[in-house]
């Protein structure tokens, strides 16, 4: 096991090459689809639109017929849902509703606005140009185009998608099985009572809500003590049970902090010291097919390192394309900065739009990483890259948004 501290781009690339993607597909209701992942690309079936049809409330008409007059018989009224069997007649014109399709000989239609109705005739008060306000069939999607790529995460536009092609079903990826537990004697769960010597245990309901926006099917396995048997018997539960385990506490180098060998002991540790702050204590290792991360205990630690890595990892492993890291925004920054080069640090922070509508950030004064109400005030992590350890006003910096 090796002790040498990682870059997150190298944390990052081990962490997603040790992810192997799920293959086992279910098909589901396009209704229960959002932010599943797409199993394979999806072909169209159908042109759409499926006929030439009107785009605005007006008259079809045939542009040549204007050239010798203005005032055209009106033939009928094609309204969306009816067909347009019969066509154009020389001199004459349609009125038509918005969806509606188009007749055979007819080249245009002019806006409503643009017309004046009497008596069973029209009168053009604005010549068209050929095909104008007609929208041609296949003009947006051709049948044996492909709609949406194997990989997607499914949301709404794509399922709109699925529908106007008639899909009512669509395959997925199945939900990836993902197990939290908290490690730590000096842990009580919320709702029971809590020692003297404790603390309210707040790290799994964090990393659960942080997965459950991937839409994994989560194992809660609970708060287990600092005893090595105990986390023995879990582990090999899990390696049975998930396809991923996420546990917090226990990766440091403490007396009790027993997770990362009994990883090594049962399977394999890839890394466990990763260069960023908060967050140093990582672990990523495997217990037969099951794919384990250790996050620190404190609670921003672990909120920091299970949306930088944990995340990336279950995109991966769920069989989403890229892009699999944290989307970033560029932001001034408000407020000097000075720290010790060396770590790339993940500061909590707020960051807000100015009258130019540009991005600025300012970092909370307080940045330990047991400070739980710096993330809960927060809506962004500034990030200081390693080689900086001054920052003046002014100053671009990269941004991660919490919650936008």
């Amino acid at each position: 096991m090796s002790s040498k501290w990682l870059s997150l781009e190298e944390a990052l690339t081990k962490a997603l090459d040790a992810a192997k993607a799920i293959n086992d597909v279910e098909q589901v209701s396009i209704f229960d689809a959002n932010n599943r992942i797409l199993a394979q690309d999806v072909t169209a079936h159908v042109d759409v639109p499926p006929w030439d049809n009107s785009a605005m409330d007006g008259y079809a008409v045939n542009a040549e017929d204007l050239k010798h007059s203005d005032k055209l018989k009106v033939q009928g009224v094609i309204t969306a849902g009816m067909s347009a069997d019969e066509p154009l007649e020389k001199g004459k014109a349609f009125k038509i509703m918005t969806g509606a399709p188009v007749p055979a000989n007819a080249n245009a239609v002019v806006m409503v606005e643009n017309t004046e109705s009497h008596d069973g005739e029209v009168l053009i008060n604005k010549i068209p140009s050929a095909q104008e306000n007609i929208r041609k069939k296949a003009n947006d999607i051709a049948s044996g185009d492909t709609l949406i790529s194997k990989g997607t995460r499914l949301h709404a536009e794509h399922l709109m998608l699925l529908s106007s092609q008639g899909n009512s079903k669509v395959a997925v990826f199945r939900k990836l099985r993902v197990g939290v537990v908290a490690t730590g004697s000096e842990l009580a769960a919320p709702g029971e009572p809590c020692k003297s010597t404790q603390i309210f245990e707040s790290n799994r309901v964090g990393v659960s809500s942080i997965l459950s926006n991937e839409n994994v099917e989560l194992i809660d396995f609970g708060i287990v003590e600092d005893d090595e048997a105990s986390l023995r018997k879990l582990f090999i539960e899990a390696s049975e049970r998930v396809d991923v385990m996420v546990s917090s506490g226990g990766v440091s180098v403490g007396d009790a902090d027993y997770v990362k060998d009994i990883i090594a002991e049962l399977g394999t540790i890839d890394f466990w010291k990763v260069a960023v702050k908060p967050g140093k204590p990582f672990a990523l290792g495997k217990i037969n097919n099951t794919l384990f991360c250790g996050l620190p205990g404190n609670p921003v630690s672990s909120f920091v390192t299970a949306k930088l890595l944990v995340v990336p990892v279950i995109k991966k492993m769920q069989g989403q394309v890229q892009p699999h890291e944290p989307f970033f925004v560029n932001a001034s920054i408000t407020t000097p900065l000075k720290r010790r080069a060396g770590r790339r640090d993940f500061q909590r922070a707020t960051m807000v739009r100015n009258n130019q509508g540009e991005w600025e950030v300012t970092p909370f004064k307080s940045q330990s990483s047991g400070v739980m109400t710096s993330i809960t005030s927060a809506n962004c992590l500034m990030v200081v890259h390693e080689d900086i350890s001054e920052l003046k006003v002014g100053d671009t910096v990269p941004v991660i948004p919490l919650h936008f």
